[in-house]
């Protein structure tokens, strides 16, 4: 009788699929199984699919996955008309509440849209100009420190986790200062562990069943409450002997006193989870980059001679502590890690939810579309910055940074979608830029390295798709420096 019920309704649920009268004006959808859509073909490979169904239908087109409509727009034009959209028309903070479970209650896509902003404001205001100017020396610092305690002169290491181990480690002693020192004592892995148990939690199931029992999902909450915890005593300790002129010497102390339009300040409980939001946003898509970048680099001879070419005229012969101005004069190097976030981006798409129907008229089929309310609309910067047609760049699949001299970035302003666009652009980005400059500064100053040869495949298995692992890497402390 079980059995009956199930063909009964596997029946009906095919027959009122396939009953569906579409709309004409709609964008061309792919999926072939009811309630499941393409999932099987999008899945294992998701930039695959999307370049497929781009080739298939144009710039426009609808992926069914998992009861969702997640409508893509792919290359520049279209790219434009997802950034320049008001927040009425599609919103960013509905379409990332899967990530509420890491940020916590109350803060970024867990707040009114106003308070989103207000705190987004606070964000921007405490990576100004002078917040980058001090990171470099603590970036440098921590760094000089990290390899002292954990490499020696000598070994073999897994690259992608020491940029994780790394990046954790810097941004946060930029945003908590000396204090972070203190509360993790000699354990200085302990953070980038719970921020590895964190990511984790954060896959293409989680986008569309956040809060499913499962083992990951748990050590996720688990590690979230910890990190919170901790950042919560790292808030107690400052407002017990901190005066305000040192609370304000980080971007911590900033956000301590920064005050929304009514005069009130951030609770402690959105303040921690403000510091878990800043540090996941960036750690994780740092961290990977500055993989790729080693590896890109290191499988392409002529490049990676130059950026030594260029440490070499920047730092001088006898190099003393690296300096914010020397950083910024590095182009080759930064050059390098542009053309690496062009052609392997860690976010493997970016969302918005659809509140009011929109309407796209596609250069390429010449169709004008409408795409209705409730749909979740997507680029794909993986997928739309190699596209071998539709983008403004010349052979998009090979590594070549001098694109960046020759000013192809500057073709369309939305044919780099790195760090987003628009009024949602990330407000790390140049902190993210110094911050892998200056580490990749001191570990070529510092060590020879042999990297593989060739370079591995992206991990599609998470939303923040790095290098598949592990990335082993042979090193020698240098006899003098560059």
């Amino acid at each position: 009788m079980y059995a009956q019920l199930v063909v009964a309704l596997a029946v009906i649920a095919v027959l009122y699929f396939f009953s569906q009268k579409k709309d004409p004006r709609l964008p061309p959808s792919y999926g072939p199984i009811p309630f499941f859509g393409c999932f099987i073909k999008f899945g294992p490979d998701p930039l695959g699919c999307v370049r497929w169904a781009y080739k298939k239908f144009g710039d426009c087109f609808t992926l069914k996955l998992l009861g969702y409509d997640m409508t893509y727009m792919i290359g520049p034009e279209a790219q434009a008309a997802f950034f320049r959209a008001t927040d009425e028309e599609l919103s960013a903070k509905e379409a990332y509440r899967f990530m509420v479970p890491v940020f916590g209650p109350g803060v970024v896509y867990d707040s009114p849209t106003e308070v989103m902003y207000e705190q987004l404001r606070f964000v921007r205001s405490s990576l100004a100009l002078g917040q980058l100017k001090k990171a470099v020396a603590v970036i440098e610092s921590e760094a000089i420190d990290y390899f002292t305690r954990n490499w020696g002169d000598s070994g073999e290491i897994d690259m992608l986790n020491e940029m994780n181990n790394l990046t954790i480690l810097t941004a946060s002693r930029c945003l908590m200062g000396e204090t972070i020192r203190k509360h993790l004592g000699q354990d200085n892995k302990k953070i980038a562990h719970l921020y590895h148990e964190l990511e984790q939690g954060i896959n293409p199931l989680s986008f569309f069943f956040p809060h499913l029992p499962l083992p990951g999902f748990k050590r996720r909450d688990r590690a979230r409450e910890e990190v919170a915890s901790l950042f919560r005593s790292i808030i107690a300790d400052r407002r017990k002997t901190s005066s305000p002129d040192e609370e304000c010497e980080d971007i911590m102390g900033i956000l301590m006193n920064s005050e929304y339009k009514d005069g009130s300040k951030l609770e402690d409980e959105h303040l921690a989870g403000m510091m878990i939001a800043l540090l996941f946003a960036g750690q994780h898509t740092s961290s990977i980059t500055a993989t790729w970048t080693g590896l890109l680099l290191s499988s392409h001879k002529q490049f990676m001679d130059e950026v030594i070419a260029e440490q070499r005229a920047i730092r001088g012969p006898n190099p003393s502590t690296l300096t914010f101005d020397q950083i910024k004069t590095m182009n080759k190097l930064e050059n390098a890690i542009r053309e690496t976030l062009r052609m392997y981006p860690p976010l493997i798409l970016l969302m918005r939810k659809v509140m009011q129907d929109m309407h796209y008229t596609s250069p390429i089929t010449k169709k004008d579309y409408v795409i209705p309310a409730g749909h979740m609309l997507c680029v794909s910067p993986g997928a739309a910055m190699t596209l071998e047609d539709g983008t403004p760049f010349t052979n998009p699949n090979t590594y070549d940074p001098h694109r960046w001299e020759r000013g192809e970035h500057t073709k369309h302003p939305y044919g780099i979608i790195s760090f987003g666009g628009g009024r949602h652009g990330c407000p790390g980005e140049n902190f993210g830029i110094i911050q892998i400059k200056t580490l990749w500064s001191v570990m070529m100053q510092t060590y020879e390295l042999e990297l593989p040869s060739s370079v591995p495949a992206p991990d599609y298995t998470s939303l923040v798709a790095g290098p598949k692992g592990p990335v082993m890497i042979k090193y020698r402390k240098r006899t003098t420096p560059l």
